[in-house]
């Protein structure tokens, strides 16, 4: 070997062994990269694959009252209940002994249709709510022809979902655009529609599987693969039925599920137990309680506000599994325990909540209102015994509230055209077609008004206009102004309500026949600032802190902005918003010797853990005014039922004091007028001595009068008179 040649080879040997070493850098940063690098990574995807972790559930915290007003006993509002959910597996059913070693053509046929007729009768009781219990008849001789009828038709509902053993509906995309929807219609591919931007596919109407997958793929950009996968004909295996049914149907179907003669007929029916939400009082303080959805998430109300503490903490059990997925004890698990929910606990009188929903629901149907709230709270600790809301809604069942029907688009322009039609209740549209309500207000009924809404009070704002002036050494009940017609300020003129203007008039006579020229005098010698400092003391335009989400903060403008015809109104409850609670909490200050409270929803929350209970004592926010004109406008509102416009509030033998309200509305920035057109309220407490408690009564847009002294008063009376009995107030007056 020359030199030439010992030197060629030499480089290719360089060469080679340059080549080996860079490819062990590479292996060695590789295997760097994985072992070390990507450690954490990889031991993840490793646990998840050897590791089984199973859920142990929370159990939801309870929502508890006091039994009666003198009891430490506590009752739920709501409370977890466990009932059972039908299932149908529709595969068995056709074929209770079912071999997937073999043809469908081999395999030895079930009967549906029986399943079908021997449920129907039972099943169609599942959501029986009869207190005495539920009557199940399964023999035709004794039902009625209108049991007859209905049975019937449930029984054809199931007999299709039972015999219905292919998928026939499959989602295969949304959110899709308009020019995407246009092509697959175009196309006109067997088995499959558009409806809205969605499409869908029956896997059992499509011939050629290929062809109709590679050209829908094409169109929706989406894998082709894909989309045969979700077109491919497949048996439904898990279809469910019905949940929620009640025991003594749950317990019949599994006496006729052992029974001999039906059990291959019923093979394919199931029952599991599922936990719900359960109320037990139905609708009584629905719209307080809030409802639980059907993903376990707390809505509205006290369920939606204190969802995290009523959930509680779910809990683990985890560790290593065998190649059959079993997990194996001992070696690497752990069990991580689920903390139950808090129960928390309300202020609220059962009894009284319950008498003060049936007075204002046959209240609001006898003046014909939209909608009517009540609160009722103790004044000297804040707490709310009541607050109800009408109408109203049960939130077992709270899916009903969405139940609608469809409308012609005819009658929505005559309804819309028609003065006598109620142009509040909604009509709502959807993919071009116009529905309506069957409880007319649709979820509205799912608002706490006396929280989340705000009004213009209109008179019963007199009541504080005149507290705030007698503290302020203004006025006193004895001073006279001269009330000698309208009042003419900024280009507008106050008037009376009554038309009449006496002459020199008391301050007495102001809130006896809620005077509007007698709160102009009184609110011009305050002046702005005083008048403003006073109302928010009262505290308006600011949150009362209720345990309650979408409390509704008002409106109280700035003093320094206002004209004076605003100095005005503001004293009798216009340009300035407050909601039912802001009111209630006003008056409770005006009963109760002068303090402004914090209400007082919640109690207590009982936690499951170390926290113990959370107390919520009473909280006095500010004194706004003294004894001495507690004590005075005590009396000039007891003067104002006895003698006013408030007579109606008189509850006999008792002591009442009280303010009518009513405040108009608007429409395009105009002031509506007449009957059906206001909101009419009424604020008052009794007795004079030591006032148990406070009640604030309003209604929205009542039809039979548009006066808060022959709507709400009324309704007060009634409420106050129960009050009066169930807390065992001695009469004290002639």
């Amino acid at each position: 070997m020359n030199d030439a040649m010992r030197s060629e080879f030499g480089g290719r040997i360089r060469f080679v062994k340059a080549f080996l070493l860079m490819v062990g850098l590479v292996f060695a940063w590789r295997l760097f990269d994985l072992q070390v690098l990507q450690f954490e990574n990889f031991e993840i995807q490793a646990k998840a694959q050897h590791e089984k972790r199973s859920v142990l559930p929370a159990r939801r915290g309870k929502i508890l009252v006091r039994k009666h007003r003198n009891s430490e006993e506590y009752t739920p509002l709501a409370t977890n209940n466990t009932l059972k959910m039908l299932f149908v597996d529709p595969l068995i059913l056709a074929y209770p002994e079912y071999n997937p070693r073999l043809t469908i053509a081999e395999q030895k046929g079930g009967n549906p249709e029986l399943a079908a007729e021997l449920l129907a009768p039972i099943l169609i009781h599942a959501r029986c709510e009869s207190i005495e219990g539920c009557t199940i008849t399964t023999d035709p001789e004794q039902w009625t022809e209108t049991e007859r009828v209905a049975i019937q038709a449930y029984r054809e509902e199931l007999r299709e979902l039972f015999t219905q053993i292919e998928r026939t509906r499959v989602l295969l995309d949304e959110d899709l655009s308009s020019t995407t929807i246009a092509q697959i219609e175009q196309l006109n591919l067997p088995g499959i529609w558009t409806q809205g931007n969605q499409v869908w596919g029956n896997p059992t109407g499509i011939g050629n599987l290929e062809s109709v997958s590679e050209t829908l793929s094409a169109v929706l950009g989406l894998d082709q693969e894909r989309v045969e996968a979700l077109l491919t004909r497949r048996p439904r295996r898990y279809v469910e039925v019905i949940d929620k049914i009640v025991p003594e149907v749950s317990d019949k179907i599994l006496e006729l599920k052992k029974n001999r003669q039906y059990a291959s007929t019923l093979r394919g029916i199931g029952l599991v137990d599922e936990e719900w939400r359960y109320y037990p009082d139905r609708e009584l303080g629905s719209q307080l309680l809030g409802f639980v959805d059907s993903g376990g998430n707390g809505q509205y109300g006290i369920e939606g506000r204190f969802d995290l503490e009523l959930k509680g903490k779910e809990g683990y059990i985890f560790g290593a599994t065998n190649t059959r997925g079993q997990r194996i004890l001992g070696k690497g698990g752990g069990i991580s325990r689920a903390q139950n929910g808090a129960d928390v606990v309300l202020s609220i009188d059962r009894r009284i909540q319950g008498m003060v929903e049936k007075i204002l629901l046959e209240d609001l149907e006898r003046f014909q209102a939209d909608f009517g709230q009540v609160v009722v709270v103790e004044p000297d600790t804040g707490r709310i015994l009541a607050m109800a809301n009408a109408p109203t809604f049960d939130p077992n069942e709270f899916r009903k509230v969405f139940l609608n029907y469809e409308i012609p688009v005819e009658q929505e322009q005559a309804d819309r055209g028609d003065e006598f039609f109620n142009q509040r209740i909604p009509t709502e549209a959807i993919e071009g077609k116009l529905y309506r309500y069957f409880n007319v207000w649709g979820p509205q009924v799912f608002r706490n008004r006396a929280v989340a809404d705000s009004y213009e009070p209109g008179s019963v704002m007199k009541a504080v206009s005149m507290a705030a002036a007698i503290n302020a050494d203004e006025v006193t009940p004895q001073t006279t102004f001269n009330d000698d017609g309208p009042i003419e300020v900024d280009q507008f003129r106050i008037r009376n309500s009554d038309k009449v203007y006496a002459g020199p008039t008391s301050m007495i006579s102001v809130l006896d026949r809620s005077l509007n020229t007698g709160i102009a005098f009184i609110t011009r010698k305050m002046g702005a600032k005083l008048t403003y400092e006073y109302l928010r003391d009262f505290g308006f335009g600011q949150f009362t802190d209720i345990e309650l989400d979408g409390e509704e903060e008002g409106e109280l403008e700035f003093w320094h902005d206002w004209a004076e015809s605003e100095l005005i109104t503001r004293g009798f409850g216009q340009g300035i918003l407050a909601s039912p609670l802001q009111m209630t909490m006003a008056f409770a200050a005006l009963a109760n010797g002068g303090y402004l409270m914090k209400p007082i929803l919640v109690e207590e929350i009982r936690y499951n853990d170390e926290r113990g209970t959370r107390t919520f004592k009473p909280e006095p926010i500010r004194r706004v005014i003294s004894d001495q004109t507690s004590a005075t406008i005590k009396s000039m509102l007891l003067s104002g039922v006895n003698k006013g416009v408030a007579n109606e509030a008189q509850v006999y033998g008792y002591t009442v004091m009280g303010k009518t309200g009513t405040s108009q509305t608007y429409r395009n920035g105009f002031a509506l007028e007449g009957i059906g057109t206001t909101i009419a309220s009424f604020a008052g407490f009794g007795p004079i001595k030591d006032p148990a408690f406070v009640v604030l009564v309003k209604y929205d847009y009542p039809k039979t009068s548009q006066w808060g002294s022959k709507t709400a008063a009324v309704t007060f009376q009634r409420v106050a008179d129960f009050l009066f009995e169930y807390l065992e107030i001695p009469p004290d007056r002639n």
